[in-house]
């Protein structure tokens, strides 16, 4: 039980932080007044702490006290935190920037087995039968072509975007748009993208991939779902 606490009081310190509470003197309060509020032990108050200054989003001086990093840059987990809870809006409005331009890359980049992968990806989601086995095939699909993007940066932004659609209210959203039609509509706009990623025609595969996310962006905002 000790090591539940202590997480929960680190992901309220990490609230509080975020919130500004402390900005203007930059000083959280010290472990003993911090052990009282939350009612636990200094240890445990310590050890929530601990966990944070090890990102580096607080500082700790000898004989001073705990305070937050100069600069206020947030750290990498707190960003990731963040992302989590962003809108449909802007997710599309990523993908619609980085997804025509990691089809170009892959294109340009892709081995041939590389695009022999996302063909066949494009094959299993047309033979699916059920929307779940759809889904999967049509996620494979969009990262293999960053995998072939051969740009690991890009790649592993898209595994980000990724994680966030598959979290439960992404999952409800596209439950409730997902059709016959609409299913049919993306197989074919799959299918203009990996004939463009064979011809290794940049231009094209980029068209092609706009195309496709400007169609489940229309489907996304006048329905309330995403494919």
């Amino acid at each position: 039980m000790p090591k539940l606490i202590a997480a929960e009081i680190e992901q309220s310190l990490r609230r509080r932080i975020e919130s500004g509470e402390w900005s203007d003197s930059r000083r959280l309060p010290n472990e003993r007044d911090l052990a009282a509020e939350y009612k636990v032990a200094r240890n445990t108050v310590r050890g929530a702490i601990d966990k944070i200054a090890a990102d580096g989003s607080l500082t700790r001086e000898v004989g001073r006290g705990t305070f937050l990093r100069h600069g206020g840059s947030p750290d990498f987990m707190s960003v990731v935190q963040k992302l989590t809870g962003v809108s449909p809006i802007d997710m599309m409005a990523v993908r619609q920037i980085f997804e025509p331009r990691a089809a170009a890359l892959a294109a340009t980049n892709a081995s041939a087995n590389d695009i022999h992968e996302v063909a066949l990806s494009h094959a299993a989601a047309v033979e699916a039968v059920d929307m779940e086995t759809f889904e999967h095939w049509d996620a494979e699909l969009h990262q293999r072509i960053f995998s072939a993007s051969r740009n690991d940066l890009l790649n592993h932004l898209h595994e980000i975007l990724r994680l966030i659609r598959c979290q439960d209210l992404w999952r409800d959203i596209k439950r409730r748009s997902f059709s016959p039609q609409r299913r049919q509509t993306y197989c074919e706009e799959h299918k203009a993208i990996v004939e463009a990623l064979l011809r290794r025609d940049a231009e094209a595969a980029a068209n092609a991939m706009r195309t496709h996310i400007d169609s489940v962006s229309r489907n996304l905002f006048t329905n309330h779902g995403v494919a």
